[in-house]
């Protein structure tokens, strides 16, 4: 997948599945804005392109995925939520994260 190919289904769709050998391939395409810990899936990164501003998660180890969010409002809201989540599940509390929602 390239990075247009990547940025048009995005333009589509909220949300958008690859396998990490993809974003490995198209991500360096992308300025990497904020990093995340979020010890227990990788890390939460916040990406630039002139097609906006995106989410990429680690579901799995062969797993990302990647979410256009609309402006720096939606990031910031975002980022609270989900670590927030990742807070909760490090102290046990059996939720699970949808990242394809």
């Amino acid at each position: 997948m390239t990075h247009e190919e990547l940025t048009g289904r995005l333009r589509r769709e909220a949300v958008v599945p690859l396998t990490a050998a993809e974003w490995e391939e198209v991500g360096p395409a992308f300025e990497v804005v904020e990093r995340h810990s979020t010890f227990l899936a990788g890390e939460l990164l916040v990406v630039r392109s002139g097609a906006g501003l995106f989410a990429v998660e680690a579901p799995s180890t062969g797993e990302r995925v990647v979410r256009r969010l609309p402006d720096e409002a939606e990031v910031r809201r975002f980022v609270r939520e989900r670590l927030d989540t990742y807070e909760r599940m490090w102290d046990g509390c059996g939720c699970k994260v949808d990242y394809y929602h």
